[in-house]
């Protein structure tokens, strides 16, 4: 077998372990809270196939996605309602704080409490 027949096979496992990798983390997150009025519980489902977890930029591309999805799912907001938004408010922690740890990712949950801090030392 020539060399470059052995590198040819090298890279495609080394290819097909990494596509292995990234399937694994083909899931579907379900979190749900209580509604902002009280309703049913909200569900946030979102799939993060190609997203590397273990690298910084994976991890903030998904919380990204977790932060709208989690917008979302609770409704529009009552910027006059002061009730209304704290509900919301609690949906929406509840929610995100659920999903990022129903994937169990150690990078995306220092991406959430780095995100926290941040959040709780501004207001």
């Amino acid at each position: 077998m020539s060399s470059t027949n052995t590198q040819f096979r090298s890279r495609l496992a080394g290819a097909l372990a990494a596509i292995v990798a990234v399937t694994g983390t083909a899931i579907v997150i379900a979190a749900g809270v209580q509604g902002p009025s009280g309703s049913a519980p909200h569900s946030l489902r979102l799939a993060y196939t190609a997203l590397d977890l273990s690298q910084p930029m994976g991890a903030q591309l998904l919380y990204h996605r977790l932060q709208q999805a989690s917008s979302n799912a609770c409704g529009t907001l009552a910027p006059v309602d002061i009730g209304a938004y704290l509900a919301w408010q609690r949906c929406y922690d509840g929610t995100l704080q659920r999903a990022v740890l129903a994937v169990n990712a150690p990078q995306l949950l220092a991406v959430y409490r780095n995100d926290a801090a941040r959040a709780h030392s501004a207001g």
